[in-house]
């Protein structure tokens, strides 16, 4: 923490990002911590490898996020949010050496450590909990717009407050997001009734293919290219589709398989249980949390889906 600060100290220029295809707690606390270094009169600049996703643009300062970095663009320090591998910044992230530091602020205990200065609370109910922790440390004010930032992040990253990582300290904490201004219901409506009929049209097909193993022990569903050009939509809208094959009584860890364009696999995953889900994904590369965690496997969705059942055959022995 220590470091973080004496960075912001010391700094006049910031770059604030995440990862691609951002959910509500990365960009969200990519919002909070840019709000929160104005207030501390630095300059800043938003940026993600991807447009804010639709359901996301109601956030303070939304309209801020640029998604080209220029050559000339210098910085003294880049603020990575929510992002467990450097990679996942994206390739345009990758070509960009306009700065001097990388500070890596996250939740996740897979985190590969790859900031110059590296601040992870594995115990956090969300990324912007521990942007919250840095900007109250530097001595940033609770405003409305950046409570309800932080707010969003703790309504997505606790599944609304239904997830074994809400606690006594996270309701405190959203409280407190309320006390200084966001507005539970706004959060809501936007996160999660404003979505286009497109979704749900891909959401039957979702349901159309929705799968329960023998033993009722995991379930999994899957969507592909053609779906998306069909129906008419991107996989932006699906961020909560996994909830569906884990909500079967029974279940304890589902799936959800995302065609890629490039030959492979994107799997969403989520336990209920006590079983690590992040430790299935990093044995392909991937990672997360215990209970959500996602990786990238290339290959046909036969040879896909027979790793990865293989896998959590194992596992759940």
């Amino acid at each position: 923490m220590n470091s973080v600060i004496s960075e912001i100290k010391k700094g006049k220029n910031f770059l604030v990002c995440s990862h691609v295809g951002p959910d509500g707690d990365a960009m969200a606390s990519t919002l909070a911590m840019g709000l929160g270094l104005e207030q501390l009169k630095k300059k800043v600049t938003y940026y993600n490898h991807d447009p804010v996703p639709e359901n996301l643009r109601f956030l303070p300062a939304s309209k801020k996020v640029i998604t080209e970095l220029k050559e000339t663009f210098n910085f003294d320090a880049v603020f990575v949010m929510d992002c467990g591998a450097l990679e996942r910044l994206g390739k345009k992230f990758a070509q960009f050496h306009g700065y001097k530091k990388i500070i890596n602020v996250d939740h996740h205990a897979s985190n590969d450590r790859y900031g110059d200065i590296n601040y992870i609370l594995s115990d956090a109910a969300s990324s912007g909990e521990v942007v919250w922790k840095v900007l109250k440390k530097a001595g940033c004010k609770l405003t409305s717009d950046i409570a309800t930032n932080l707010y969003c992040t703790l309504v997505t990253d606790t599944g609304s407050f239904r997830y074994s990582n809400t606690n006594e300290h996270t309701l405190k904490l959203a409280s407190e997001m309320v006390a200084a201004g966001a507005d539970p219901s706004t959060v809501s409506i936007h996160l999660f009734e404003s979505q286009p009929y497109q979704a749900f049209q891909l959401l039957g097909r979702l349901l159309d293919r929705l799968k329960v193993s023998s033993d009722g022990r995991y379930s999994w569903s899957v969507i592909y290219q053609k779906d998306l050009k069909e129906v008419g939509t991107s996989y932006e809208v699906t961020e909560d589709f996994i909830n569906y094959p884990r909500a079967i009584k029974g279940v304890e860890v589902a799936f959800l398989f995302k065609e890629l364009p490039e030959g492979a696999y994107k799997i969403s995953m989520r336990s209920k249980t006590h079983i690590d889900v992040s430790q299935i994904c990093m044995a392909f590369g991937g990672g997360g949390h215990k209970k959500a965690a996602a990786c990238i496997i290339k290959g046909s969705f036969d040879d896909v889906s027979q790793k990865i059942f293989e896998k959590v055959h194992a596992v759940l022995v």
